[in-house]
């Protein structure tokens, strides 16, 4: 064990961090049941040491364990968003889908969808195509939405994340 992990505080902020990658401070914070003092100064040390890794987000820090590729942090962060996270969904699960679908399946206004949606086309995490006059979408990664959700489905606690993992888990016979 990293001698590091040997302090009761920062132990338990290592769980909790592995247990909801990309958490923000405040997250670990409530989850952890510290003060802000002691949870900031913790996961500076730990973050310093390369136990945890720092991702800036938006106007927040976001916390994932360092053994989290590139790839799934990148992923998780947008997860972290509730309407990214119903695109994704939407996406994972039928691929293919058009603006006006998007929006008509994830239950967000067309302009707050259209602006989540090129988010996530910036970040790589949706790709845009042509079929025709349509430009669809579709994640590049369902497999990875799919088994990031099921693998953290505690840390989202969300209906749609519900939903969507009951019925990939009954296909699968899981």
């Amino acid at each position: 064990m990293d001698p590091l992990l040997e302090q009761p505080t920062r132990r338990r902020i290592f769980d909790v961090v592995s247990e909801h990658p990309g958490s923000s401070g405040r997250e670990v914070q409530r989850r952890a049941g510290l003060g802000w003092g002691e949870t900031a100064y913790h996961l500076d040390q730990l973050t310093r040491a390369g136990v945890l890794r720092r991702e800036r987000g938006g106007r927040r820090d976001y916390y994932f364990p360092a053994s989290m590729t590139w790839e799934d942090r990148r992923l998780f962060q947008a997860l972290r968003s509730d309407a990214e996270r119903r695109i994704l969904l939407e996406l994972a699960d039928r691929p293919g889908r058009t603006l006006n679908e998007l929006t008509a399946s994830v239950g967000l206004s067309l302009s707050t969808t259209s602006f989540h949606l090129r988010l996530l086309l910036q970040q790589s995490v949706v790709e845009g195509y042509r079929e025709g006059p349509r430009r669809l979408y579709r994640t590049g990664q369902p497999q990875k939405v799919r088994e990031l959700l099921s693998r953290y489905r505690e840390s989202f606690a969300d209906r749609w994340v519900d939903r969507f993992v009951e019925a990939w888990s009954g296909l699968l016979g899981g």
